[in-house]
């Protein structure tokens, strides 16, 4: 009896025991499950994410890589997040395909992320590396945010957020945030506070139908930061004197390195470059220039612009500035805008002074050829003179051989002697466009002593190079360092002594320039090889938010052509310059245009010459009248002195 009351209370034990933990199972996994509510506000925030990544980012790429951050969260939060990382899955699947990486301390990001974050928490400990072939790429982040925002939180959370993105070197973000209320809203910033004061500034670019998911406003792009709008502030922007890349009008009495430089004083390739992109990209330029050259000589050792950039006291460094340095990677630079040769500028020596080939324009061959002519004229004429009758033969020689006419009463009257001298009239008109052409051709090309023609003969012809520091290309043995602007190393070449060989390097664009504003003094020009092809970039700090902005606009420059007009307004002297003297390959044709001056001297002459001819004239017509007329003047002039 006992056992039965046992086994009977035990089983009632038991079955309250099952009925209390069935009722707990289900009360621990609706509580898990989440009420319907929080379900359809997932929905909703899945769909509108789903509907930004079809539209804005499935067009232009293949693969997007979905990272989620959920550390410390509650399970609630978790099971949102993982619903609403299948549904974006789920509805992306015919369009993209899914990149899910695996999670280790230090990260490399692809082009387009999606971060899958519980609030800016998640960013505090991120760590993203990139190889140095990346350091360039611009990134795309778009941030969905699981937990509920409220109007007094959410501009808080997508400034922390994007404030965090911009550390890691994603400038193109845009926050998907979800109010409590279940709308869902697009955030994205816009640089600059109010009045130009550094920062960012929150604002809402779109938000999305409950019930469709789609937005309710147009919306051209998902990232409005990459259009670089900057609201007119200022920018500042450090120059470096290189003409005629950037050229300073006053570059002989620089202001001091604090001070702006004002835009009448600069012109040049990046001046007007840099004008195009304050218009496109609504800044406004604060110049300052360095006095020193600009130069990036290791780890940490620069000077001139890249001092400025690396210490952030400019946002822009332009000025013929070199993307082909192989230091380079110590900050962030632009597309290639303009592309020019980097050659070695030597000075060229004339055999004969200025004059020398004036006096000696024929060989020796040609020179003994019209001795023996002309002495066999003299020899002919002084034997012939007795027997033909001859008056005055030796002047008449002369004067004919130079060229000048003979009287017509000294002309020969028998026919022999009029063949004779028609055939030394013709033989003395040969010589003489002889010696004019070849007058002609002295003048155009001088003579000059024979130039290396590589980097492989200024070395074997201990040329010492100048320049502001050592190269890798040249021994530095033969390397004087000196702390000079280009124009000063110019001149040193140009003045050295005749039995010093100095080179120093340039772009051959600058030496034209150079050599067009001293074109009456100038000897200097450059050696034929080339040391190699020199790339002209804009630099910017390290993951700088204006280098992709100013590398779309120069794109766009250089497609439209634009680059090319403003590159033939400055280096219009480069296709026909003076440096290239030495060569007659490159000299240029003779046109009319070159002639314009002679015709127009000529002209002036003809009409002076009229005129006097007209007044000889009238004189001797009109001696009467004219004579009147000149005393009526004076007349005139008298009456009116008294």
């Amino acid at each position: 009896m006992r056992l039965a009351i046992l086994w009977l209370s035990s089983g009632c034990l038991l079955l309250v025991t099952l009925v209390g933990a069935q009722q707990i199972g289900q009360e621990l996994l609706i509580s898990r499950m989440g009420s319907w509510q929080d379900e359809l506000k997932t929905r909703n925030l899945a769909r509108a994410t789903s509907y930004l990544t079809r539209n804005y980012i499935a067009n232009r790429i293949n693969t997007l890589v979905v990272r989620q951050s959920c550390l410390e969260c509650p399970h609630e939060m978790s099971h949102r997040q993982r619903q609403l990382v299948d549904q974006i899955l789920e509805s992306l699947a015919p369009d993209l395909s899914v990149l899910l990486p695996r999670k280790t301390p230090q990260e490399t990001s692809w082009e387009y992320t999606l971060f899958v974050v519980k609030d800016h928490s998640a960013f505090n400990r991120k760590v993203f590396t990139f190889p140095y072939e990346l350091l360039e790429r611009e990134f795309f982040c778009m941030v969905v945010v699981t937990e509920f925002q409220n109007p007094g939180t959410v501009e808080r959370t997508v400034g922390s957020i994007v404030a965090a993105n911009l550390r890691l070197a994603f400038l193109n973000v845009v926050v998907v945030a979800q109010m409590e209320d279940g709308t869902v809203a697009t955030y994205s910033y816009k640089l600059f506070k109010a009045n130009c004061k550094p920062g960012i500034t929150v604002r809402r670019i779109n938000h999305f139908d409950r019930g469709t998911g789609k937005p309710l406003q147009v919306m051209r792009d998902l990232y409005p930061v990459r259009h670089g709008h900057l609201g007119d502030c200022p920018l500042n922007v450090g120059a470096n004197h290189l003409p005629p890349h950037l050229i300073y009008k006053r570059h002989r009495h620089p202001p001091p390195s604090n001070e702006t430089i004002p835009a009448q004083d600069v012109s040049g390739i990046d001046w007007d470059l840099l004008q195009l992109l304050a218009k496109a990209l609504r800044f406004r330029i604060q110049l300052y220039m360095p006095h020193e050259p600009s130069q990036i000589f290791g780890e940490g050792n620069v000077s001139g612009c890249f001092a400025q950039l690396a210490d952030e006291s400019v946002a822009i460094a332009i000025g013929g500035l070199s993307g082909s340095d192989k230091r380079r990677w110590q900050f962030s630079r632009s597309t290639v805008y303009h592309q020019s040769h980097f050659v070695m500028v030597v000075r060229r020596d004339r055999y004969l002074g200025r004059f020398g080939p004036l006096i000696l324009p024929f060989r020796g061959k040609v020179w003994g050829s019209i001795i023996v002519v002309l002495l066999l004229a003299i020899l002919g004429t002084c034997g012939l003179r007795s027997r033909l009758g001859l008056r005055r033969p030796l002047e008449n020689l002369l004067l004919v051989f130079v060229g000048n006419p003979i009287p017509t009463q000294r002309v020969p009257g028998t026919g022999f002697l009029r063949y004779l001298l028609a055939s030394w009239l013709l033989l003395t008109l040969v010589l003489r466009c002889a010696y004019q052409a070849r007058l002609f051709d002295v003048l155009r090309l001088s003579h000059h002593r024979p130039l290396p023609q590589d980097l492989i003969g200024l070395i074997k012809d201990n040329y010492t190079l100048v320049s502001n520091g050592y190269h890798d290309f040249y021994p530095r043995p033969l390397t004087r360092r000196l702390g000079e602007s280009f124009a000063s190393r110019f001149e040193r070449v140009q003045r050295a002594a005749p039995g010093e060989r100095l080179t120093t390097i340039s772009l051959i664009s600058n030496l034209a320039y150079w050599n067009h504003q001293n074109r009456n003094i100038s000897q200097l020009t450059f050696v034929r090889q080339p040391i190699y092809m020199y790339q002209l970039v804009i630099y910017f700090p390290r993951s700088s938010f204006l280098r992709p902005a100013v590398d779309r606009k120069i794109k766009q420059l250089l497609s439209a052509g634009v680059m090319a007009h403003i590159e033939r307004r400055y280096l219009r002297y480069v296709d026909k310059p003076d440096v290239a003297a030495n060569d007659q390959h490159l000299l240029p044709e003779i046109t009319h245009k070159i002639m314009a001056g002679a015709y127009r001297i000529h002209a002036l002459v003809m009409v002076l010459a009229t005129g006097l001819f007209l007044l000889e004239f009238l004189s001797g017509r009109w001696e009467g009248g004219l004579r009147r007329w000149m005393e009526w003047v004076h007349k005139s002039d008298d009456g009116s002195r008294k």
